[in-house]
């Protein structure tokens, strides 16, 4: 008897270790998978921001076909909320999430685990391009919350002959999320042609993102567009260094539990 109890607490005591989320590492790289000759000639880049709820719509029902089928059309999307490969899906079985929205719209792309769970990378974001990448790096932000472990990841791109950078971030919901904020716009500061976007969880009524804004290089393209129809409620942000707004769209919950918004940008 003492024998089945013990081994039932060894056993309750693994799976809540193995269950339990722990920070993912962070990385570097060059180009992203499957990004064999890329190129865009045009003068013009469709980009667009989508936190697509790991696939599951407003309505709780899973789908990521749908989401797939919104970004298909862009040239760069930075997408958050994403699952990372199962385990069946790294034996060869079945399709990650990420490869599945890269595949539909014939995209390069970049998954950026944010935390481990059954000793594998769980969840994150991901990066689908068009463009050719030189460069990336994923770089895990500073946490205060012990389980919802938050990241960036930086991409440098060539288009047309020059280099800019392109951000991707979620930011918590609480604690912690206003130095995750910091950290990022210092990493956005550094670049003379950049595009930052991502579901910061933060609306305008924020003060340091009103003091970024502020600055007379910096464009928060959702609101030039016209797309701001949330006014002081929106969260995702597409904000840009570089570049002119030459037009937008966005789609509204449905899809997913976050809108989708979309620009079209051109060097400046």
């Amino acid at each position: 008897m003492l024998f089945k109890i013990v081994a039932a607490l060894i056993v309750i005591g693994f799976f809540a270790w193995a269950r339990k989320a722990t920070p993912a590492s962070e990385k570097t790289g060059r180009l992203l998978e499957d990004a064999d000759n890329l190129s865009i000639d045009k003068d013009i880049i469709k980009v667009a921001t989508f936190n697509i709820q790991t696939g599951k719509s407003n309505e709780g029902k899973r789908d990521i076909s749908a989401s797939a089928d919104v970004l298909r059309h862009v040239d760069i999307a930075g997408v958050q909320e994403v699952y990372a490969p199962t385990l069946l899906n790294n034996l060869g079985v079945g399709m990650a999430q990420t490869q599945h929205l890269a595949n539909r719209g014939q995209f390069a792309w970049l998954f950026s685990a944010t935390r481990r769970r059954w000793f594998r990378e769980h969840r994150g974001n991901s990066i689908l391009s068009k463009l050719p990448t030189s460069n990336w790096q994923v770089h895990m932000l500073p946490d205060q919350s012990g389980k919802s472990f938050r990241n960036m990841t930086v991409l440098e791109i060539e288009w047309l002959g020059k280099k800019f950078h392109f951000i991707n971030t979620h930011l918590h919901t609480k604690k912690g999320r206003r130095e995750q904020l910091q950290v990022v716009l210092n990493e956005f500061d550094k670049y003379e042609r950049v595009i930052l976007l991502g579901d910061f969880n933060t609306t305008i009524a924020d003060d340091i993102l009103q003091s970024k804004l502020k600055d007379v290089d910096v464009t928060d393209a959702i609101k030039v567009a016209n797309l701001d129809l949330h006014n002081r409620q929106r969260i995702d942000w597409i904000l840009t260094k570089g570049f002119s707004v030459v037009d937008g769209t966005m789609l509204e919950k449905g899809v997913s539990d976050h809108p989708y918004y979309e620009v079209t940008l051109r060097y400046s």
